[in-house]
């Protein structure tokens, strides 16, 4: 998949970075170029989009793309089968709702998780109901409608109670109550930033799994001392998170992450930077001895190249800046980048059940829909009860691939 990405679309996936759970470096990422950042999942879909849009441009194109619609209905067809979509468009001048029948013998679903509920949690109340009120990294668009549509015709579904937390949604200073949370890349952690709470201390192995991270972090920094804030001042804001902690990255660390995506995320005023650790101190309003001595523990088991007291035994980098040198206009400064991050909604590892072809399959007898197939985050049971970091973007490619040729086979020989 990563060289089908690579080969046929030229997108330079060429950067490893070790996330959480990994035991090596494996998850591909993009580097910057002249100082901006290329994320990756962007790159994948605008890449892939641009070539479907000229694909489709063509005088003899074999299919069209229609975009601003929303898809409300299955067709059925015979035998249980799904036989093409009922679906909606807006008209541009008069406004009105115009609705659409289009036949076709075989259907893809990829129409995403259902993370970005918020307001109106039909999935989570019922198979999760103990998160509904986290904040999330989804878009407002993740509601789970193709799980409604599949379960229409059938389906069966998977593993829905399976949600993953991911412990680093950016808390932004003014605005900590925003219930959709920016993603603090798990890259962060991976190239040597560290976990603090609100006293300045690590309390787990940043490099752990997401769902061990986020269990931690609600034991250690959810309380009015050991929480991370961006005031001091004792009146609560509304929709603040309970739960927070300070990701704190060495200059070290942050070069090694990259300071296009890093001066991206500074812009967008989620991290912020400070000089040397009294400034470090300062900025999170933590005593400096005690700061000091939490960077130099780390980097202590770091240099023994031992397991420290969270079983930690992976340390990208060193956790406190050397002393700046020199003096005057020669003197060379380093900084320290942090910010506080939240426990937010992410990923939802259930949804239909599919087969290794992406084929649908039905609750009553656990058959394949005929006509229905599904691929990315609207599927169930690939990922178990927590996805490592990375798997995502690629289980999209694989099994997108793999729908796209089980289409062509169905199109050619709809009777087989």
């Amino acid at each position: 998949a990563v060289s089908w990405l690579q080969e046929d679309f030229g997108l330079d996936l060429d950067v490893l970075a070790r996330l959480g759970g990994h035991s090596f470096p494996r998850t591909h990422r993009r580097p910057d170029i002249n100082g901006k950042p290329q994320p990756v999942g962007w790159g994948i879909v605008s890449t892939l989009g641009k070539h479907l849009g000229e694909l489709a441009g063509l005088d003899d194109a074999r299919f069209k793309l229609i975009t601003g619609a929303r898809v409300i209905k299955l067709l059925r067809g015979t035998h249980g089968g799904v036989s093409g979509v009922v679906y909606e468009t807006v008209d541009a001048d008069t406004k009105i709702i115009q609705q659409h029948s289009m036949l076709s013998d075989v259907v893809v679903l990829a129409t995403g998780g259902f993370g970005g509920e918020g307001n109106r949690p039909r999935y989570l109340k019922q198979y999760a109901p103990q998160l509904v009120g986290l904040p999330a990294t989804n878009g407002a668009f993740a509601t789970g409608d193709g799980l409604g549509l599949a379960t229409a015709a059938g389906a069966e579904l998977v593993d829905m109670d399976q949600v993953q937390v991911h412990p680093t949604g950016f808390v932004k200073s003014g605005d900590p109550g925003n219930p959709t949370k920016f993603l603090a890349a798990e890259a962060l952690r991976g190239e040597g930033g560290i976990l603090l709470n609100g006293l300045g201390r690590r309390f787990v192995n940043e490099l752990d799994t997401r769902d061990h991270v986020t269990d931690a972090m609600n034991k250690f920094c959810s309380t009015p001392g050991t929480r991370a804030r961006h005031s001091d001042s004792a009146e609560e804001i509304r929709g603040e998170p309970s739960t927070a902690a300070f990701l704190v990255l060495s200059q070290a660390a942050a070069d090694s992450f990259g300071h296009g995506a890093l001066g991206f995320y500074e812009k967008m005023g989620l991290v912020n930077r400070a000089e040397g650790l009294e400034g470090l101190a300062a900025a999170l309003r933590v005593d400096e001895g005690v700061l000091r001595k939490t960077l130099e523990d780390h980097d202590s088991a770091r240099d023994k190249g031992a397991l420290d007291e969270f079983g930690k035994g992976v340390f990208p980098q060193r956790a406190l800046n050397p002393p700046a040198s020199s003096e005057g206009e020669n003197r060379t400064r380093s900084y320290y980048y942090w910010a506080i991050v939240t426990p937010s909604i992410h990923y939802t590892m259930g949804g239909v059940r599919f087969d290794h072809k992406t084929r649908v399959l039905r609750a009553s007898d656990a058959a394949p829909i005929p006509g229905l197939l599904a691929a990315g985050e609207v599927t169930g049971g690939l990922h178990g009860a927590n996805r490592l970091g990375g798997n995502s973007l690629l289980e999209c490619v694989v099994y997108g691939r793999e729908a796209g040729r089980q289409a062509a086979a169905i199109l050619a020989d709809p009777s087989a």
